[in-house]
C-alpha cells in the first residue's frame, strides 16, 4: 500500500459510513440494534476509536506507549459507559471532529512512520498503517450492518434536555 491508496481507501470507508447515516431519519439513531447499543452508540464508538488513534499517533511521536492497557471488549464497555447518554447531535458532531482531527494526524505522519514497521517499536513489527486502517475504513465496515440492520427494540430516549434538530 502507499499513501495515495491510504487515503482513497481511508476515504472511502468514510463514504461508505455517510451513505448509511444518509439513509437513516435522525429518530432511528436511537433505535436499539442490539440488547444494549443504539446506532447513536454505534457512531460515538467509531469516533472515539478515531480520537484514540490520534492520541496513539501523539504518544507515539513522543516515543512513548498508548496510556492504558485494557483488553479490547474492556475499552469498549468504558467508551459505552462515558458516551452513552450524550445527544444525537453531540455524537454526531463529536465523531467528524474526531475523524477531522484523525485525518489530519495520519496526513502528518511521515512514509517511514506509516509503512516501516521497525519505526515505532509498540507496533512489534507491524507497520503504522495497519492500526490506521483498522481504526477507520476497516472499523467503519465492521459496523455498517448494525447502522442499517432494523431495528431490534424500542428506542432509547434521548437524555433529558436535548433538543434534536
Amino acid at each position: 500500500m502507499d499513501r495515495t491508496t491510504l487515503f482513497i481507501e481511508l476515504y472511502a470507508g468514510r463514504e461508505r459510513l455517510r451513505a448509511a447515516l444518509a439513509s437513516l431519519p435522525e429518530p432511528a439513531m436511537l433505535d436499539r440494534i442490539d440488547d444494549e447499543w443504539t446506532r447513536k452508540d454505534v457512531i460515538a464508538h467509531i469516533g472515539a476509536w478515531e480520537h484514540r488513534l490520534v492520541d496513539l499517533i501523539a504518544a507515539l511521536r513522543r516515543g512513548g506507549e498508548p496510556d492504558e492497557a485494557y483488553e479490547t471488549d474492556e475499552l469498549n464497555a468504558r467508551l459505552y459507559a462515558a458516551d452513552r447518554d450524550r445527544s444525537t447531535a453531540d455524537v454526531l458532531s463529536r465523531e467528524t471532529a474526531d475523524w477531522d482531527r484523525f485525518v489530519e494526524a495520519v496526513e502528518s505522519l511521515t512514509d517511514e512512520e506509516l509503512f516501516d514497521g521497525r519505526h515505532f517499536a509498540w507496533t512489534q513489527g507491524d507497520p503504522l498503517v495497519e492500526w490506521v486502517t483498522a481504526n477507520a475504513n476497516e472499523h467503519i465496515d465492521e459496523h455498517i450492518e448494525q447502522l442499517t440492520r432494523p431495528a431490534r427494540v424500542p428506542r432509547r430516549p434521548e437524555p433529558a434536555g436535548t433538543v434534536i434538530g
